[in-house]
């Protein structure tokens, strides 16, 4: 039965849990704003400036917090809030609350994210420190190494009488304010004092000792090549591998400059900003709750392609019991509130994307009448390119206050270039036709029909229960003539693994026309269990290309019963906001992500051009693609995605400089010089647009503007961001 909210069943039958939400993703959109004013967070920003302190005025223990343990993690939020505080007991709280926040494992003894930090501080005053004065941490060393970690490669060129003593580091990072793969290079100004170079700011001819340094960029990246190699010559002149430069001009763009920009204030950077804001937003709303993570919640997940082509990852989340789940009455109706959460994460668990969804709905009498009996369930799917993945998925009764929790590793198989593949087998307990407009959006549906899938323990029948299974082909897609008269052989075996006598088969056709334009096939059958006996079964399904003799496999486990059997009937639901997050290109988007997560350009491009075609007003969309058509070179495109929208003061500086170098690299340095104008009215804190500006009124042949400028965008540089 279903429970009325803080029903003394919830008392007796659950065991109180450590909350288990972790990692928030950077891409969050306006799912922030409305999550922030649910749960009344009120903004770290809205301290009066009067209301601060200065640091010198801390205790020394405070004080060395706030200026040497976090000043590259904590965002100036949180630091006008410290400095607000009025007493060492809230200073001590707040310092709690900090780690906590940040902790991969909330409610754990150990924190990792905390240990890891001072770990990289310790190693910084080690190795980084000036005189003995235990100062590495505030190094240029010190604060790449505190801000990044350990790079996954190191060179050190120290031995060289020509050139200045450098050392490289090489990150790769699944980072959505950072490229995918850096380096980072620090020359020795003075013996033994490493700074943090700029291939723009600075160019190879500061890391030159001997008389090239006096003539020029070219000479000196030329000197760089001959005694330390191509290699070491191309990264003087971009940070960024695979950013087009030349030797034989030697110039480099502002992307690097922009790359360190961000690193250096990469607490602010709003992807960050927003995590942290929403991961706060979360912990208010489950503080009183009971959190129930594993056995609690049964989690079912299939690849499907849609019509298009694109990969969805289909789930079911579905609670053991009618009893898990509230429904609350007022006047006459009946109705429930939920909240469902999926954070999608890289295989190595850096953040992609999240979906945060909230679920109202009112029923009749007779519509309760119909499903109190039946599990509670939540439909849906996720835009996956190819690839592994660690999902966390979340379903909370507002109503009850219960969070059921759960963690899948999940891996999208590739899209075939050649013959076929077969998705993973899934049990189902009813099908229905439905519209194809609704198949286009809705979970588990495909070639007009949906399924509801069984999510459960191992599924056990009893016997005359049939055992009912589907699944999807993916193919290369063709013209339907070429399928003509062709078809796949489906064969299904099941029985007792090791006893013989109980193998059953039966032998099946399905056309290839049936093939949609993308390529996929869904299909399935029903086997009957009728004259099986109790016991463990297997079934093994093989699929057979009779013209090229490919085969494939699929697996199903079941038992058979005499009594008891899984419940089959169930109550899914599914957001009804969700053909708007297909159909206004949010879905694309958030595809687009993965498939750059995955170093899938080509198919990111394709999907962000999608997203940008259904909402044209996806400055995100449009930032991501331009960030892939400059790293390939197709200025004009980079034009086009900019011929209508103006800039904003959200726009990326990385964003604006490629659309204004695009206009640089196609011959008209002048709309370059405009477009940046234009910006840095918009931001006048940005050095790096400054310096970007100066290279293009130097080309103009302003050389005193383009001095002013350089200047100022130095100065910029130099300038720590601003506490308030």
């Amino acid at each position: 039965m279903l429970r009325a909210p803080n029903s003394p069943a919830l008392e007796a039958q659950v065991t109180l849990r450590s909350p288990s939400f972790r990692g928030v993703s950077g891409c969050t959109r306006v799912l922030l704003a409305s999550c922030l004013a649910a749960f009344c967070v009120v903004s770290l920003t809205a301290i009066s400036a009067s209301a601060f302190i200065s640091e010198k005025t801390l205790t020394p223990i405070y004080r060395h917090w706030i200026h040497q343990e976090v000043n590259y993690v904590i965002t100036r939020a949180e630091k006008n809030e410290f400095l607000a505080l009025k007493t060492d007991d809230e200073r001590d709280k707040f310092i709690e609350r900090f780690w906590e926040l940040r902790n991969p494992s909330p409610g754990a003894p150990d924190n990792s994210y905390k240990q890891e930090i001072y770990k990289r501080i310790e190693y910084a005053n080690d190795h980084f420190s000036t005189n003995g004065s235990n100062d590495g941490w505030n190094t240029d060393m010190g604060r790449i190494y505190i801000t990044l970690g350990a790079p996954q490669q190191k060179a050190r060129y120290v031995t060289q009488s020509e050139i200045r003593g450098m050392e490289i580091w090489f990150y790769t990072i699944s980072n959505p304010a950072l490229p995918p793969s850096f380096n980072i290079v620090f020359w020795e100004k003075n013996f033994g004092d490493f700074r943090l170079y700029s291939p723009y700011a600075d160019g190879p001819d500061k890391l030159v000792s001997s008389h090239f340094s006096e003539l020029g960029r070219v000479q000196s990246v030329l000197e760089v090549d001959h005694i330390l190699g191509r290699e070491v010559a191309l990264t003087t002149l971009s940070l960024i591998p695979g950013e087009p430069v030349s030797m034989n001009d030697a110039n480099s763009t502002m992307q690097s400059d922009l790359m360190l920009g961000t690193i250096k204030d990469l607490a602010n950077h709003p992807f960050n900003v927003e995590a942290l804001n929403l991961k706060r937003a979360m912990r208010e709303s489950v503080s009183h709750r009971v959190v129930l993570t594993g056995e609690f919640l049964n989690v079912l997940t299939v690849p499907l392609r849609d019509r298009q082509g694109v990969s969805r990852l289909n789930y079911v989340l579905r609670l053991n019991s009618a009893s898990d789940f509230a429904v609350a009455k007022e006047d006459n109706r009946y109705y429930i509130s939920l909240e469902v959460v999926t954070h999608v994460f890289t295989e190595d668990h850096k953040p992609l994307f999240q979906r945060d969804r909230k679920i109202a709905r009112y029923m009749t009498k007779d519509q309760l009448d119909e499903i109190k009996e039946k599990p509670f369930g939540y439909e849906d799917w996720l835009p996956l390119a190819p690839g592994k993945y660690k999902i966390e998925f979340s379903l909370t009764n507002l109503l009850g206050e219960t969070s059921y929790t759960a963690e899948r590793d999940i891996v999208m198989p590739n899209i075939p270039a050649e013959g076929f593949e077969l998705t993973e087998v899934v049990p189902f307990s009813d099908i229905a036709q439905i519209d194809p407009k609704e198949g286009a959006v809705l979970p588990f549906s495909s070639g007009g029909v949906k399924f509801t899938p069984y999510a459960g323990k191992e599924l056990a029948l009893v016997p005359g229960q049939d055992l009912k299974v589907f699944y999807q082909i993916w193919s290369v897609p063709v013209a339907p003539a070429a399928n003509a008269g062709k078809k796949l052989l489906a064969d299904y075996a099941y029985g007792r693994p090791g006893i013989t006598g109980t193998a059953k088969s039966i032998h099946d056709e399905a056309a290839k026309e049936q093939f949609d334009e993308s390529g996929s096939m869904i299909s399935g059958k029903k086997l009957s269990t009728l004259d099986l006996d109790p016991g463990n079964y297997r079934m093994a399904l093989t699929i057979t290309d009779p013209e090229t003799h490919e085969k494939r496999f699929g697996s199903l486990s079941f038992h058979v019963v005499s009594d008891t059997p899984s419940p089959m009937d169930a109550w899914d639901i599914y957001d009804d906001k969700l053909a708007d997050y297909a159909n206004k290109g949010e879905a694309d988007y958030d595809f687009g992500v993965t498939c750059l997560a995955q170093g899938n350009k080509p198919l990111a491009a394709k999907a962000l051009q999608e997203a940008l075609k259904k909402n044209p007003k996806n400055d995100l969309a449009r930032a991501r693609l331009v960030d892939i058509y400059f790293s390939q070179q197709i200025y004009d495109k980079v034009i086009e995605l900019y011929s209508q929208p103006a800039l904003t003061p959200a726009t990326e500086d990385q964003t604006i400089i490629s659309l204004s170098d695009s206009f640089d690299k196609t011959g008209n340095t002048k709309k370059a010089a405009d477009i940046v104008e234009s910006a840095i009215v918009l931001k006048p804190q940005s050095g790096p647009l400054y310096l970007a500006l100066a290279s293009y009124y130097t080309r103009l042949g302003n050389a005193q503007k383009a001095v002013e400028l350089e200047r100022k965008g130095k100065s910029l540089l130099a300038t720590p961001p601003p506490s308030l």
